[in-house]
């Protein structure tokens, strides 16, 4: 590949690791989301499969899932590799978080970044992160994620799931780590939504 600017480059990066594909379920949107990044040129997006379902009772728990896909072939002149690779999304709002159900889709994405990859949460925000390294000529799948949340909002509400950030930082050999931060337009952006229905066991 000819070498351009490390912003380029980066831009570049960011919105090739944060495209995803269809999920096995039927429930499963497509959804392209506009990116800023703070480096590389303007009109950059992530095309997003999430699988929510459509509607749920009144204090029920379910599942959002989102699917990845492959990177293609990732290489620069002066790039050594790239790591901690996020995607970031919302707790819904009318919504709970239920504790400690974040996690790794097993036997998804390609073995080169399982190692490490783990989904924490911190405050509102979900986040599936890859800290394995990519070299300069590979490529990857990430792996698929999910969590669980619990509707506490009344029936009729329309529950909004949320893209929020994606990041990428690459090691280069003379200037070291450089950072991308890819931001949704408008922040945060609807990437799904679910509808409350009233509960069978409700009067």
């Amino acid at each position: 590949m000819k070498s351009r600017s490390r912003s380029g480059f980066l831009a570049a990066l960011a919105c090739a690791a944060a495209t995803t594909v269809p999920a096995l379920s039927d429930a499963a949107t497509s959804v392209s989301v506009p990116l800023s990044c703070d480096r590389g040129p303007s009109g950059q997006h992530a095309d997003l499969i999430v699988d929510v379902p459509a509607t749920v009772d009144a204090g029920q728990v379910f599942t959002v899932r989102i699917d990845g896909r492959g990177s293609g072939i990732i290489s620069h002149t002066g790039l050594r590799y790239i790591h901690d690779m996020t995607t970031s999304v919302l707790v819904p709002a009318g919504t709970a978080y239920v504790s400690g159900s974040g996690r790794i889709v097993p036997n998804t994405g390609t073995a080169n970044v399982r190692p490490g990859a783990r989904v924490s949460k911190q405050g509102g925000v979900v986040s599936m992160v890859l800290p394995a390294h990519v070299p300069d000529g590979g490529s990857y799948t990430p792996p698929s994620f999910e969590f669980q949340v619990q509707v506490a909002a009344p029936p009729g509400t329309r529950i909004e799931q949320r893209f929020w950030q994606y990041r990428v930082t690459a090691k280069a050999i003379i200037i070291g780590d450089v950072h991308t931060v890819c931001d949704p337009t408008p922040k945060p952006y609807s990437i799904g939504s679910t509808t409350v229905k009233k509960s069978a066991s409700q009067p």
